[in-house]
């Protein structure tokens, strides 16, 4: 979600690679329905983790700054940038909660998150838009 939100607000400006914790193969639906509602177009984007980014070249050290949104995104960071010069930032943002059977709390609580990163991103970035 940040990742798509960010090439939205900077578009090119600033070089944006996303990686999770963990690998999956598809980007959850809500979260590719909120951002749709503003534009953002995640359906064909796929989730990476810092493992797998590094097994394709992207040594997590090589970047200026990396974000971590969850504690364990930032162990993971730290953990593979133990030997570089990177600056970490930590935006701890809780993840959106799954209602059973109410899809409409469920959205709303994927639009909190969105629009707590999109806040964070745009604060953070505003000199490059």
């Amino acid at each position: 979600m940040a990742e798509g939100i960010f090439k939205k607000l900077v578009d090119r400006k600033i070089f944006v690679q996303s990686a999770g914790v963990f690998d999956t193969l598809e980007i959850d639906g809500f979260t590719v329905k909120v951002c749709d509602e503003i534009n953002v177009k995640l359906k064909t984007h796929r989730v990476r983790s810092l493992r797998e980014m590094e097994r394709e070249g992207g040594f997590a050290g090589s970047f200026d700054l990396v974000i971590a949104l969850t504690k364990e995104s930032l162990k993971e960071v730290h953990k593979y940038s133990t030997f570089s010069s990177v600056m970490i930032e930590s935006w701890i943002v809780k993840e959106p909660l799954q209602v059973e059977n109410d899809v409409k709390q469920t959205l709303n609580s994927y639009r909190n998150t969105r629009d707590i990163i999109f806040k964070k991103i745009n604060k953070r970035f505003q000199e490059y838009f």
